[in-house]
């Protein structure tokens, strides 16, 4: 069992037994609204992962008992204590609640390096959690719409840590040295650019501040061009020391978001689009040899489920040269790395067509 922390700013209701549940629509008060707390995740004997139930942290204005403070205070004992870092997830496309946690619990397991466990957080933005054909676009809205409460989150974190620096009259490491990084997985990285975005707008401006080691960019649901504007992905070198692009030229999920929803071409499908100009703290790493899984994950689950990406990402995060992964293999001219198969090689390039409904996409 572990413990998986949160915020979200979904709708919630409270049973007569105090128990919370989150729904698919934003928080009462508006979507800006968030609540912190945590989750316990089970790996069970089938290998799956299943959430047992949470805890939402008090909150309370007359006496400013904040839930952002209690979860930051339990992730910094963590961090210090066992001296892990904490990674932090931004779910994709129709992945709800419960998923999103059980999602967090399988990263944490998966992702641990040096033999240590990794602190998990996860901020949940309402996604329908299903695939039914109008549900991309209201996704779509829900994320971009989420950037105002993950700009709280993250600036919230940002006052946590120079309170503490003002506290203790030390430079603002709050986690003792450990490291925060960040994975993002399809449409979640569109709302990354939104949050990207609302953290300029409160800052009126000025830099964005550097919180976070390395971010993970996974099968993104976002436009090819998205490193060459501000208004997209363009700051997100600003706020990390390194950004990591995992994409597969293969991904059929992104390739029905082109074709049927008028989407650009993928960032997660053939990286960005031009190389001229794309800062040094970008790499890129094509999947494209490694991203069969099953049919219904249309070769977009290779981030969580094929142990050649799970291994590179946990080298990355134990601070191995790309020249010393062995696995990799230089691709000069897409200015990337690429994974090669180990023990299950690709898939047949000739699968049936699958429409977005059949693919299971959270």
């Amino acid at each position: 069992m572990a413990t998986v922390h949160f915020a979200t700013n979904r709708s919630y209701t409270t049973g007569p037994d105090g128990t919370v549940t989150f729904g698919t629509r934003f928080h009462h008060d508006g979507p800006e609204f968030i609540r912190f707390g945590s989750a316990e995740v089970v790996r069970k004997s089938d290998g799956s992962y299943a959430c047992q139930g949470y805890r939402v942290e008090p909150e309370s204005a007359q006496t400013n008992l904040l839930g952002s403070t209690a979860v930051f205070d339990q992730l910094r004992k963590a961090m210090r204590e066992g001296c892990t870092d904490t990674l932090c997830l931004i779910h994709g496309y129709a992945c709800d609640f419960k998923t999103a946690l059980e999602r967090a619990g399988e990263l944490q397991d998966k992702y641990a390096f040096d033999g240590k466990p990794l602190n998990m957080f996860v901020f949940s933005w309402p996604s329908d959690g299903t695939t039914e054909f109008r549900a991309y676009g209201r996704d779509r809205i829900d994320a971009s719409m989420s950037g105002v409460a993950m700009a709280r989150a993250f600036l919230k974190l940002r006052r946590y840590l120079v309170a503490l620096s003002e506290q203790t009259g030390q430079p603002p490491d709050g986690f003792c040295n450990q490291r925060i990084h960040l994975v993002a997985h399809s449409m979640g990285n569109y709302a990354l650019r939104h949050a990207l975005r609302s953290v300029r707008k409160e800052l009126e401006g000025a830099p964005l501040p550097r919180l976070l080691d390395t971010v993970f960019l996974m099968a993104a649901d976002e436009d090819e061009d998205a490193f060459e504007h501000d208004a997209k992905l363009g700051l997100l070198t600003e706020i990390c020391r390194q950004v990591l692009v995992y994409y597969s030229e293969n991904d059929r999920a992104l390739t029905i978001s082109d074709v049927t929803k008028g989407n650009p071409d993928r960032l997660g499908t053939n990286g960005p689009r031009v190389l001229t100009g794309l800062p040094r703290k970008v790499k890129l790493i094509d999947c494209s040899e490694v991203d069969w899984t099953r049919l219904t994950h249309g070769r977009h689950q290779y981030y969580r489920l094929r142990d050649e990406v799970v291994t590179d990402v946990r080298a990355v995060l134990a601070g191995v040269r790309a020249e010393d992964m062995a696995w990799r293999k230089r691709a000069p001219n897409e200015r990337a790395w690429r994974i090669m198969p180990g023990g299950a090689g690709p898939a047949t390039r000739d699968e049936p067509r699958l429409r977005r409904d059949q693919l299971e996409l959270a």
